[in-house]
């Protein structure tokens, strides 16, 4: 937990907002819902004292940590700092491969249950920078969702429901982070026959990062719509999922098209499991390889530059 100094005197939400790191709107659900603290009603508002202040800081590193704020909400102080204090909490995944941080929202998603996993993930975006939550949270658990709806362990709907969740949580920061310079501007989608929509949701959480305009057209997309709204739009760069193998034959041509129809000054970008063959043999020249998440920072950061 970070130390700081703390005065006696009350605190507003906003200034605890600011030293805790927690969003004003979770810390009212955290009070509200969960009785996390009880801060005093004054003329001025809600006044929390440097002890709540403490506390509140500890339960934001307890749900770092893996642990649910409904199961933490009421454990005392103490209790908290010896649940962090525990090496197996914060350290190793369990043997699925799950880490600490993402299994309240998996246990929600077993449960069908949207609107804690949805809570859940809204305490881990207002407490992580969007790249710590792409690459701690979100991948992580795209990642096991995955793996166990290629066991059988996950069903479509809950498959479904992980969509939904991280459709609503890219509208949460797109709302949150606007853009400085209408010019960066990124388009999102996949190509018709391609359903798998995880790759691009999180490319476009990395653009807004990046304080990029991320336009959202989701997946299986029709090619002649995808090069419309490009030209329309003008944006500095189009971005493709590719991941269904089967669909590598249409892709070539279906890339090799968009990349002659769309605007000079647009970049491919095509990333995904198949995107590399999909490019080559007969695949647009234009287009960009993303072999990983990481390799767009380079891409993205150009695009502070002016397009040309």
């Amino acid at each position: 937990m970070t130390d700081i100094e703390l005065t006696p005197a009350g605190y507003p939400i906003r200034a605890v907002s600011k030293l805790t790191g927690i969003s004003i709107d979770v810390l009212r659900v955290w009070e509200r819902r969960y009785k996390s603290v009880v801060p005093a009603r004054t003329a001025r508002g809600r006044l929390y004292d440097a002890a709540q202040v403490r506390r509140l800081m500890l339960l934001r590193d307890a749900t770092l940590a893996g642990h649910a704020i409904g199961q933490i909400s009421k454990l005392e102080d103490q209790q908290i700092r010896e649940l962090l204090n525990t090496p197996a909490v914060a350290e190793a995944p369990d043997p699925g491969g799950e880490t600490a941080v993402i299994r309240p929202v998996l246990n929600a998603i077993n449960e069908y249950d949207y609107t804690t996993a949805n809570s859940e993930l809204g305490v881990l975006a207002s407490l992580l920078p969007i790249p710590e939550l792409v690459f701690r949270v979100v991948h992580p658990l795209l990642d096991t969702v995955g793996k166990r709806w290629y066991s059988g362990a996950l069903t479509v709907a809950q498959e479904h429901m992980v969509s939904a969740l991280l459709r609503n949580l890219l509208g949460g920061l797109m709302r949150i982070h606007h853009p400085r310079e209408p010019r960066r501007r990124l388009l999102f989608a996949t190509p018709a026959g391609e359903l798998h929509e995880f790759g691009i949701l999180c490319g476009a959480m990395l653009s807004v990062a990046a304080g990029a305009e991320a336009v959202y057209l989701g997946p299986n997309l029709p090619v002649p719509e995808i090069v419309g709204i490009t030209n329309r739009l003008k944006p500095r760069a189009l971005v493709l999922g590719v991941v269904a193998p089967q669909y590598i034959a249409d892709l070539r041509g279906s890339l090799a098209f968009i990349g002659d129809q769309i605007p000079g000054a647009t970049d491919l970008w095509v990333g995904g499991h198949k995107a590399k063959a999909a490019i080559s043999d007969g695949g647009s020249t234009r287009a960009v390889f993303l072999e990983t998440f990481e390799a767009m920072k380079p891409y993205l950061d150009r695009l502070r530059e002016p397009a040309v």
